[in-house]
């Protein structure tokens, strides 16, 4: 694989990042980032991770210990740290599950209430900006006719739809952060972040990629659910942590921007790719079907983040071959080493 000229991390020199999430998928993207940033510029800034268990997870993923420019504290979003006026410059806020099996109540009280007291948060500590890291979930389901999404797209989901707990969550969490903008001066910018891929996402659970890898890993054949005709794009995690923090940095405060890919891909042609990494002769199955003529579309617009000088840097052979060797694998064809 050929090596990628990739933009230069951020400095964020002098700034002091208050995150939550950063023990998840997406937080651990940043996090590597965050180290990407340290390495080019210094250790000049400061980046604190709110975590329910910091010793868990350091013992789970010990790279992350002992940097000097990050530390991690206890608590949850219901229980954040007392806030000192001056701490901090800027706030991520990543946190949040994107499937939950408690109640959907309490999974709403988590998605909205929880922003809320994190804004509160921000608000107390003096920070400057604020960034939400939200999701295409927000858009609902996409009408037919419709390649991409842009961020003024008028769809949403359901309010009768019991199913769109997280979508209707997110768009609640957004509207906060516009009303806290407006009322504090809190610069709040908005990522509706879409699929991503790298060695740091879920290998089980409901999402494709993750799953073709793990079964790529393990030299299994890959068995895709449905029918593989629906159309996501999947953005690298690497690229996904630049555009992210640019934004935190740069973006204007009360707008919308989509993180993501808009290079489609239909599920059967990812599982495809992801096949063709590995020296083993992997069959692809097919084993859904289509559910009421429905072929879900799952792929922004990004113009208004290239507005930014923001672009997709990782094509996505390489962005799963990257992720492939990263996790181990043994049996990748010479266009991934």
């Amino acid at each position: 694989m050929s090596l990628l000229r990739l933009s230069e991390p951020m400095s964020l020199r002098g700034r002091r990042i208050f995150m939550t999430g950063g023990t998840g998928f997406v937080g651990r993207c940043l996090l590597d980032y965050f180290h990407e940033t340290a390495r080019a510029y210094g250790s000049e800034f400061e980046v604190t991770v709110l975590s329910r268990s910091p010793q868990a997870f350091l013992a789970q993923y010990p790279s992350y210990a002992d940097h000097p420019w990050l530390r991690f504290v206890a608590g949850s979003l219901g229980h954040l740290p007392e806030p000192v006026a001056g701490q901090f410059t800027d706030v991520l806020h990543a946190a949040a599950d994107t499937h939950s099996n408690t109640a959907p109540l309490a999974w709403l009280d988590q998605l909205v209430q929880g922003t809320r007291n994190v804004l509160d948060f921000a608000i107390a500590s003096g920070a400057e900006r604020f960034l939400l890291v939200s999701s295409g979930a927000a858009y609902g389901r996409v009408p037919d006719g419709v390649a991409r999404l842009h961020e003024d797209a008028p769809f949403a989901p359901l309010t009768t739809d019991t199913e769109s707990v997280y979508g209707q969550g997110k768009r609640l969490a957004e509207h906060l952060c516009v009303l806290y903008a407006q009322q504090y001066g809190l610069a709040c910018v908005i990522a509706r972040c879409f699929a991503l891929i790298s060695e740091h996402m879920p290998l089980h659970g409901p999402y494709a990629a993750g799953n073709f890898v793990r079964d790529a890993l393990a030299g299994r054949d890959i068995d895709i659910q449905s029918d593989g005709s629906g159309v996501r794009s999947y953005l690298h995690g690497r690229d996904a942590a630049h555009w992210l923090v640019n934004l935190m940095r740069r973006g204007e405060s009360g707008q919308i921007y989509n993180v993501g890919s808009d290079e489609p891909v239909s599920i059967l042609e990812l599982a495809h790719v992801v096949a063709a990494q590995t020296r083993q002769a992997l069959s692809v199955r097919v084993l859904g079907t289509m559910i009421s003529g429905h072929r879900a579309l799952y792929v922004p617009d990004v113009q208004k983040a290239s507005q930014l000088g923001l672009h997709v840097e990782t094509p996505l052979i390489q962005a799963i071959a990257s992720t492939l060797q990263t996790l181990g694998g043994a049996n990748l064809t010479s266009s991934a080493a």
